[in-house]
């Protein structure tokens, strides 16, 4: 059984049976609804949605169904249903995430001046801090032109082996990398996944070695769906979620 397959069970389990009440694909992210006015996000990979007029075959028929059905989308290689599948099980995991939960993971991380520092996916604010702590950071990224002496992902085999800590994209779950990378991440001593498409699931996370997860929790369901409808993304969603960070340690 794959990550998703497990993802899928756990969703099921959750509240497979709650109807999806809303779904935007927006061009930053995508969010899906359940009954309760639980609102999940993960990324949308626009350029997956091609130059035709209908990104979603389904769309139209999206909301309604049972998040059990939307969940299965998770395993579709297709980026934009498996965003749709991803936010469908972070929209179910909203009632598991704890009240009391520390909003940054860099102080549990404990960043040293010899630490080998490995960030697959581009996270702009973070890199000042890492260079801050005088570690040295290698980034992995397929869009080179983010970053200046970012590497391209073939390079991960070779180099992420030597990082003794790792800051994973959450959007590695969408694009079905995740079961690739996570074999060269063994050597880290903390392995982070980093992101709004964070699932904040610990007892399946950590069973493949991540450490931490440090994603979001919506805290006013109705202001994330506009603005995901419009078009926003991390940055224009900071008021309406709180960023949570998730242990995974007891159950890695």
């Amino acid at each position: 059984m794959g990550i998703e397959r497990e993802f899928i069970a756990w969703g099921k389990e959750a509240g497979g049976t709650r109807q999806v009440t809303d779904v935007r694909i927006g061009l930053g992210y995508t969010a899906v609804e359940v009954e309760g006015e639980d609102v999940g996000l993960a990324y949308t990979f626009r350029q997956e949605a091609g130059h035709t007029c209908t990104a979603m075959a389904q769309a139209g028929n999206l909301s309604g169904q049972t998040a059990s059905q939307l969940l299965e989308l998770l395993s579709e290689k297709h980026a934009i249903s498996a965003a749709i599948g991803l936010a469908t099980l972070n929209a179910l995991a909203q009632k598991e995430i704890g009240d009391s939960l520390p909003e940054d993971f860099f102080p549990l991380i404990r960043l040293k001046p010899d630490d080998h520092v490995g960030m697959v996916g581009y996270f702009a604010p973070v890199i000042p801090i890492i260079r801050k702590a005088g570690s040295t950071l290698v980034i992995f990224e397929k869009n080179r032109a983010k970053g200046e002496g970012a590497l391209p992902p073939e390079e991960l085999p070779q180099k992420l082996p030597d990082c003794s800590v790792i800051i994973l994209s959450a959007t590695t779950l969408i694009n079905h990398t995740f079961a690739n990378i996570v074999p060269y991440c063994k050597n880290a001593r903390e392995v982070v996944i980093l992101g709004p498409s964070t699932p904040l699931i610990p007892e399946i996370l950590g069973k493949y070695g991540i450490t931490l997860l440090a994603g979001m929790r919506t805290v006013d369901p109705a202001r994330v769906l506009k603005i995901v409808s419009e078009g926003g993304g991390t940055q224009r969603l900071r008021h309406a979620t709180r960023k949570v960070v998730v242990s995974c340690k007891k159950t890695g």
